[in-house]
């Protein structure tokens, strides 16, 4: 039944059928043909892991992302992050990257990172003379980083899975994003001194603080998303005194962060009309239709998948071969590299960490640090082909064609794979803040 359920999905992502679909048709035909589990225990099972309550922040993150992009946050955080790098050589590609990482803060999406980010960017690249495949190639990596910095919705569905705590798991990404964030700067900024590309004017410090209040509010968010999961310490302000601890839940966090943008969108930066409120919530539907629609065939992938043992077996198996943890870790990244050229990052999430889980757990890995090491493996998969979805979003934002695009990125596969490898073999730098906080 296994065989069957891995070669039908292969035979229907050949075919070029959405993922989506490809999971739902190869669960479906396997489970009719070979097992014998009653439909209303599937059903059941189903239904109460899509209503889970941890499952609900995705649709609000994918909605505040949308938001974002209409209320002209973007373009406000790119004048405070050129203002702050732009006069450096290759100072708009160091733009673009800690734009991402400021947006991926805001957003927790790749895609709309990308896009957000890229839309203006890019062009904007091309317009000062810059190589057309260098800066394609920066701005579809650097998206990568929105499923790493929190909030992040593919940390979401691996706490769902594995039952651990989002917040531990947000706090966890923090540093692994800023060291490939900077990595990304510093490779580009060597690039940009090697080719002589042109940097822009120098800033003076009015400059800037104009740039940083123009972009306050949208800096907020995620100052308000982390802030409000983790809370603030024990104060005592006159007679007024806070216990302190976290205000509200990483789900909670999510409609806060769409609120508040729909706000900032609306009676701040004034550029959301109350009339294109239902436009948005229409792109934003079709998004998370979509989102769910993978997730819940992925659910019942892996369900099939437990029913038949094969986690406990494999655990069993590399348990009983006596593997280190070390070559654990680097079969689960091998894996999870060839898995994310066809998969998206929230069905390898569903299907593939049920079946590693266990067997980490018994050769004493961190289940926080794991779940780092397969987020920053996904963003390996959002740039590499050819199912890799920043590069389609790179694609459409830029005009230039797929194929173009992917040797673009290409190069630059390498530097998340040094991160990769530095984020897998050093548990403390994913471990240190989580520790640090949570004891």
């Amino acid at each position: 039944m296994i065989i069957t359920l891995f070669i039908l999905l292969a035979i229907f992502l050949v075919m070029g059928i959405p993922i989506a679909f490809g999971l739902c048709m190869s669960v479906t035909i396997s489970f009719f043909l070979f097992s014998d589990i009653p439909i209303e225990i599937v059903t059941q099972r189903l239904f109460a892991n899509l209503t889970h309550y941890t499952l609900i922040a995705v649709p609000f993150f994918v909605l505040a992302g949308i938001i974002m992009e209409n209320a002209g946050i973007a373009r406000r955080l790119i004048k405070f992050a050129n203002s702050l790098v732009g006069h450096v050589p290759g100072g708009l590609a160091l733009g673009t990257v800690l734009s991402c990482m400021f947006f991926s803060a805001i957003s927790g999406s790749s895609a709309a990172t990308v896009a957000a980010i890229g839309g203006i960017m890019i062009p904007a690249m091309w317009k000062a003379g810059y190589n057309k495949r260098y800066s394609v190639g920066v701005a579809a990596t650097s998206g990568c980083l929105g499923i790493l910095i929190p909030p992040s919705g593919t940390l979401i569905a691996y706490g769902f899975v594995t039952e651990q705590s989002i917040g531990k798991l947000f706090i966890a990404g923090i540093v692994p994003g800023i060291i490939l964030g900077v990595t990304l700067m510093v490779v580009s900024y060597v690039i940009a001194r090697r080719k002589n590309m042109r940097s822009g004017p120098k800033t003076t410090w009015k400059e800037k603080w104009m740039a940083f209040r123009e972009a306050f509010w949208s800096l907020c968010l995620p100052v308000l998303v982390i802030g409000g999961i983790y809370g603030l310490p024990e104060f005592t302000i006159g007679s007024f005194h806070y216990d302190g601890g976290a205000m509200f839940t990483p789900t909670e966090a999510a409609a806060v962060a769409a609120a508040y943008a729909l706000f900032v969108g609306i009676f701040v930066y004034r550029e959301i009309k109350l009339k294109d409120i239902p436009q948005i919530l229409y792109r934003s539907s079709g998004n998370i239709a979509m989102l769910l629609m993978i997730i819940a065939n992925a659910i019942l992938f892996g369900f099939i998948l437990t029913s038949e043992q094969i986690p406990f077996l494999i655990a069993e198996w590399i348990v009983g071969h006596n593997f280190s943890p070390w070559l654990f870790l680097l079969v689960i990244n091998i894996a999870l590299f060839f898995a994310g050229d066809f998969l998206d990052a929230y069905a390898i999430v569903m299907i593939f960490v049920p079946v590693l889980f266990p067997a980490a757990v018994q050769l004493g890995i961190d289940p926080i640090h794991l779940g780092i090491v397969v987020v920053v493996n996904m963003e390996m998969g959002l740039i590499t082909p050819p199912i890799g979805i920043d590069l389609y979003v790179a694609s459409g934002v830029s005009g230039m064609p797929l194929y173009q695009v992917m040797r673009s990125a290409a190069p630059w596969i390498l530097v998340v794979v040094g991160v990769l490898l530095l984020v897998t073999y050093f548990p403390s730098l994913s471990l240190f803040l989580p520790n640090l906080l949570y004891g």
